[in-house]
This record gives structure tokens, sequence and C-alpha cells, in this order.
């Protein structure tokens, strides 16, 4: 596989608080049909939670020329050093009435303000993008080791069992990202998060038919 970053690249920065800010890039390879045939002709994606995380879906990892790409990028928007985790191909397969609680909150993938973490979605907005979520009682949108035991609280005294598709008594959507082909959204891995899940559209193990993405993780 021959990657290369688009000469087509935009760049938009929102900053969603004093210190974190979110980047939407658009037209991030110039080759992104490439990915979609690996998905669909080679990729070998593992079941659900194979991958040690709470992804409803299957995965797999990405080849190396991408994971090159995403750093290209993150040498033009970074002015530290960075180090990439590791780079998923993901499609969500596990239907919503399988969820398990943790699954039907929002998350985070760290504690830590060093991590981040990237969608970059081969998909269109049909799809569903991702949402940046605050905790009502609380008025927080970011987890640390020192307000972690809001996401305790939530899951005791959550309600709904399946995909957040709105906002509910426990958690309100303050910034949200739409699904397009070839985009990719960057975001601090500590801040709250959900997929925007079409529960009609998105649940699917065919790359051609589902929410295919590729979700990043890496520090700074």
């Amino acid at each position: 596989m021959k990657l290369s970053l688009s000469k087509k690249i935009t760049i938009q920065k929102t900053k969603i608080n004093d210190n974190d800010v979110i980047y939407v890039i658009d037209n991030f390879l110039s080759e992104p049909e490439d990915i979609v045939s690996f998905a669909c002709k080679t990729a070998y994606f593992n079941p659900p939670g194979k991958d040690g995380t709470l992804y409803p879906g299957i995965r797999d990892l990405m080849p190396r020329p991408y994971e090159a790409c995403l750093q290209e990028l993150l040498n033009e928007l970074f002015e530290s050093e960075t180090y990439i985790h590791r780079c998923m191909l993901s499609l969500i397969t596990i239907p919503d009435e399988e969820l398990n609680e943790f699954q039907s909150l929002p998350h985070v993938d760290s504690l830590e303000d060093c991590q981040y973490a990237s969608v970059h979605y081969l998909c269109d907005s049909q799809y569903g993008g991702t949402s940046i979520y605050k905790h009502i009682p609380s008025g927080d949108i970011k987890i640390t080791p020192k307000n972690v035991q809001l996401m305790q609280d939530a899951l005791n005294n959550n309600k709904q069992r399946g995909y957040l598709t709105n906002n509910n008594d426990l958690f309100e959507s303050v910034f949200s990202v739409e699904a397009k082909f070839n985009r990719i959204v960057i975001y601090p891995s500590n801040l709250l998060h959900c997929a925007d899940i079409n529960k009609a559209k998105s649940i699917s193990a065919d790359p051609k038919r589902g929410r295919l993405t590729v979700a990043s993780f890496f520090e700074i």
C-alpha cells in the first residue's frame, strides 16, 4: 500500500476550552480509496474486544504506510515530538441492544493530557461523526485522575442502554464533527467523546456499507 498526504489538505482548529484544541482536517490522504480496498480485500478484522478496548466492533491494525502519513501530518500540527501507539481500521458491528453499560456512555481513552486520538472517516455524513460531551452534574468535559470518580457515578446513575444519539440527563453534546469521506478529526484523548451512530446505517461488517474509520492513538 502506497499512501501520501493530499496537496489539497485543509486544517481547521477549534478551541474547546482554555487549553484544548480540536483539529478537523479535510482531504487528508491522496489515496483514501486504497484504504477502502484494503478493508474489503486484505484486512483481517478481529472480533470485538480483541484489541483490548470497549470499541463496539471489529478492528485490524493499519499497515505502516498509513502510520507514516499520520506522523507527517502530526509533525505539521504539533511543535513537540509525537509518538504513535497504533492505528486501527474499525467497523461498528455490535447491535444497539447488545451494548453493555460502559458502551452506552461517552468515554475517554486516557486520563493524561499528553495523549491524543484521531478518527479518519472513510464514510460520509449519514454514518455519523463524533461528538464531545459535557457531564451535566459537574460541568466537566475532561476526565483526569482528579475527577475520574464521576465516570463511576455516571455508570451508577445512567438509565439508558444503547448508543448515545441524543443528550440525556447526564451528558450534553458541546461540540460535534460530521463524518466526511477522507476527513480526520484529532482531539485530546481525555475529552469525553462518543461516536454519533446512525442505527440504521452505521452498524455493519461490510466496509462498503458500514461506518468505516481508522482510529489512531498517539502521545505528545
